[in-house]
């Protein structure tokens, strides 16, 4: 008798999180796990005080309604979560030598922080880009806290993103290209709802009284942030590629290599069963002594040898002659 177990369905099928590989979240091509999070606590602090320093002068210079409310300041909000979350985990991991804070939380949280990932390589390498082309006042007088806070958002912002692309290992799946252009949709809505309550534009280039102008903004910035993903996935998998060896020693440093070993072997079941229509390896199904069934080794499907026990027969002299 055989039966099959019916592969995760869903969103968590959607979002591909049995594909992930945990191990990446708190390893590198470059360094070891502790040497990561080392460096990860040095921008993780850096983050924080830059967001102190936010709360600070948006109160002093009463406009603390635009912290959560600009682009720049919920991208670096987001900056500041993922490091933070990246510290967590390759603490845990330092720690304990093992995935659980990423294997005991729910699955949601793990997508979840891949998603938010592929936001931060995106926002950061844009958000410098429109300030400095397109917002950026020369004649803006600052005092000297100002001033930190303003190049923190939009300069400091695009190299913590790049020290974390050239030590981590974070991967960007296909399906994570949400990530950005789910998060700038609602921003978009969220700008209508800023407009409707306050009557002004966050940014003049949403305003959709400008037309035909303005619905060029909205798509044209869609599809920019969906280029820059792309760039970006091209750009970590060229980054792991030139690392490989590299890698394969600080893998046998640090552990993580056997977790890596562990996940290829995962996605081999997952290609499996996608060949098996979406259902896992048959398994072989005996009763059991007390007339129960007892669940046996997979059934080999590859190219696996299995042994066969010799079996004696008794025959008799008559039934040779027969």
């Amino acid at each position: 008798m055989t039966t099959t177990t019916p592969t995760p369905t869903g969103l968590r099928k959607f979002l591909k999180y049995d594909t992930l590989d945990l191990s990446r979240v708190v390893s590198s091509n470059v360094v070891d796990a502790r040497t990561l999070l080392i460096i990860r606590a040095i921008v993780a602090l850096h983050l924080v005080a830059v967001f102190i320093a936010t709360l600070y002068v948006s109160a002093r210079d009463e406009v603390f309604y635009m912290v959560p409310t600009t682009f720049t300041n919920l991208s670096n909000i987001g900056l500041t979560a993922y490091y933070l979350t990246a510290v967590y985990h390759s603490h845990s991991y330092v720690k304990t030598k093992t995935l659980s804070s990423l294997t005991n939380q729910h699955w949601f949280l793990t997508s979840a922080l891949s998603l938010l990932y592929a936001s931060v390589v995106v926002f950061h390498i844009v958000v410098p880009a429109i300030y400095w082309g397109m917002l950026f006042d020369p004649n803006n007088t600052m005092d000297t806290l100002n001033k930190y806070v303003d190049f923190s958002h939009h300069g400091a912002d695009f190299a913590c993103i790049l020290v974390e692309m050239v030590f981590n290992r974070m991967e960007l799946p296909w399906v994570a290209i949400l990530g950005p252009l789910g998060m700038i949709i609602l921003y978009m809505f969220l700008a209508w709802v800023y407009f409707a309550a306050r009557g002004e534009w966050l940014y003049g280039f949403l305003d959709w009284s400008k037309g035909p102008v303005a619905a060029g903004w909205y798509i044209g910035l869609l599809v920019i942030f969906a280029l820059l993903f792309v760039l970006q996935k091209y750009i970590h998998q060229g980054r792991d590629s030139a690392l490989k060896g590299r890698r394969a020693v600080v893998a046998a440093q640090d552990g993580t290599g056997a977790f890596e070993k562990h996940n290829l072997q995962q996605k081999d079941n997952v290609d499996e069963e996608a060949d098996l229509g979406g259902q896992q390896p048959v398994k072989d199904v005996k009763n059991g002594a007390n007339g129960d069934k007892a669940e046996l080794e997979d059934i080999p499907l590859g190219d696996e040898k299995t042994e066969v026990p010799e079996v004696a027969v008794a025959v008799s002299k008559q039934e040779l002659d027969a």
